[in-house]
């Protein structure tokens, strides 16, 4: 995963409490589904809701690798 630091954006800048939290579960999802034991229908979702907030951490700088999920 390409982030660029924990605690700071692409910008040096340190993140906000919600930029923080967005970043954690973005992090969190992303984990969950590279689980293999997961039923089809939870990873389908699990891996929608990761790309959803890629998208808002990649906006703010935060997150810029690709999600990588097909």
């Amino acid at each position: 995963m390409t982030v660029h630091d924990a605690k700071t954006d692409l910008l040096g800048d340190e993140l906000s409490a919600d930029e923080q939290e967005l970043l954690d579960l973005y992090q969190r999802l992303r984990a969950l589904a590279e689980q293999d034991d997961l039923a089809p229908c939870v990873t389908a979702n699990v891996k929608q809701a990761m790309v959803m907030l890629w998208n808002a951490c990649n906006d703010l700088g935060i997150a810029t690798e690709e999600p990588g999920c097909d």
